[in-house]
């Protein structure tokens, strides 16, 4: 679909529904309250940005308050004495948001925990996660902009310091289509790891950056760099996995690119005593 900061979705900004997706798309599922908690802040932000376009809080307050929107509105007064209006009930937009997007595709039903549903994002929903809201993309510029993204997925396969190959790219989505009006590129990569790839190698790259990193975001580290090598801070490119294609055939998608890992080198085996002997007879 056409993306458009203006557009609303179930009566919610389309940029909300977007970061909603966006710090849930990495759960294994997520229940109405993870949405009605986004919604409550949504709405406590959305009050301290119209007291200051009414002038009663200072415009170089707003970050403070944002930042400490729940302390802040959890009193009966603010800045100046401002009395602290009571914020309506999020729970009826929460379930509304949320039947919207099930109609749409954009999350699914997962197993019910504790007697409760839950859900995720589908790949739709991942994609609408990532998008920006930048102009759109006529064809050449689409070709040029997929030019430069094989020329460094092929840079990566030649840099022995990825613990990575990459060794294929499909692209799908309206690229495949004859319209000269898109919105992103999107693109499948097929990842597979080189034998530099181990633990201690991963947690050495992490931690040259950032010591404090969780264990597994350590172990994920390598990949996340070679995602920022490829997309070059593109707001264009929507980059997914080629198993996402795979589990959703409807999705299409094209193969643009393989590339066959090197086979591993073979080592020699070292010659018995026996057998130098009989070399040196023959």
């Amino acid at each position: 679909m056409k993306i458009d900061r203006g557009n609303l979705f179930a009566g919610q900004k389309l940029k909300v529904v977007r970061e909603i997706l966006r710090d849930l798309r990495h759960c294994d599922s997520f229940g109405t309250g993870a949405v009605l908690e986004h919604l409550q802040k949504q709405c406590c932000l959305d009050y301290i940005d119209e007291l200051v376009e009414q002038g009663q809080l200072p415009k170089d307050l707003r970050s403070y308050f944002r930042r400490d929107w729940e302390g802040s509105l959890k009193q009966e007064t603010i800045y100046g004495g401002i009395r602290v209006r009571k914020m309506p009930n999020q729970l009826p937009k929460a379930n509304a948001l949320i039947d919207q997007l099930l109609k749409d595709g954009i999350i699914e039903r997962k197993e019910d925990y504790k007697d409760k549903p839950h859900y995720a994002p589908t790949m739709k929903g991942n994609a609408l996660s990532m998008t920006r809201f930048v102009p759109r993309l006529n064809r050449a510029k689409a070709d040029k902009l997929l030019a430069d993204f094989l020329k460094r997925v092929k840079d990566v396969n030649a840099n022995e310091t990825f613990l990575n190959w990459i060794t294929e790219v499909r692209v799908f989505g309206s690229y495949l289509t004859d319209t000269d009006d898109l919105g992103d590129l999107d693109l499948a990569i097929k990842l597979a790891r080189r034998p530099n790839w181990t633990t201690d190698n991963c947690i050495a790259m992490a931690d040259a950056i950032d010591q404090q990193m969780l264990f597994h975001e350590k172990l994920n580290y390598p990949e996340k760099l070679l995602r920022q090598k490829i997309r070059n801070r593109s707001p264009y490119i929507s980059l997914h996995y080629t198993d996402e294609l795979d589990r959703n055939p409807e999705l299409g998608g094209k193969t643009i690119y393989k590339f066959p890992p090197p086979k591993p080198k073979t080592k020699a085996k070292k010659m018995t005593g026996k057998q130098r002997a009989a070399k040196k007879v023959k």
